[in-house]
């Protein structure tokens, strides 16, 4: 299996994205704390063209052109995980050399984390916090074709 660790992250931030976006009302993708702060929607916005322009680069070597359009918070979650399922399927047909792994890792794929994890504290303030769930012992396998929390 190609680039299994790499896959294995990605399936990981799907796995977090689910829970960090569970049982959410549709309110809440609007949800702000002010000051400039972006709403759920516009972190997963954000993240959905982080993971897209890394999977376009790996795929073709340049950087898409063009704005991400904005849509509503249901049409955010969903393209973000369809996003995923690309980058996976990407992953899955091209090895990459381990620094590139490794550039992925601390830039990208980090960013999104941290992103997913700016979501779930989003959610604790309007009183829906995430389960706690030891997420070492969590069932999460490679690839995306798995259920999801």
């Amino acid at each position: 299996m190609n680039n299994e660790l790499l896959r294995h992250i990605i399936s990981t931030i799907k796995y977090r994205f689910e829970k960090s976006v569970k049982g959410s009302q549709p309110a809440f993708g609007d949800f702000s704390l002010g000051n400039g702060s972006r709403s759920p929607r516009q972190i997963i916005n954000h993240m959905y063209d982080v993971i897209h322009s890394t999977r376009v680069f790996i795929e073709q070597e340049a950087l898409p052109k063009g704005e991400i359009s904005e849509l509503s918070f249901e049409d955010e979650i969903e393209r973000f995980n369809t996003e995923l399922d690309k980058i996976d399927q990407s992953l899955d047909h091209k090895p990459l050399h381990i620094n590139y792994s490794k550039r992925l890792v601390q830039g990208p794929f980090s960013d999104v984390l941290t992103h997913v994890g700016q979501i779930a504290m989003l959610q604790r303030l309007v009183e829906n916090p995430i389960h706690w769930e030891d997420f070492s012992s969590s069932d999460i396998t490679t690839g995306l074709s798995k259920k999801t929390p």
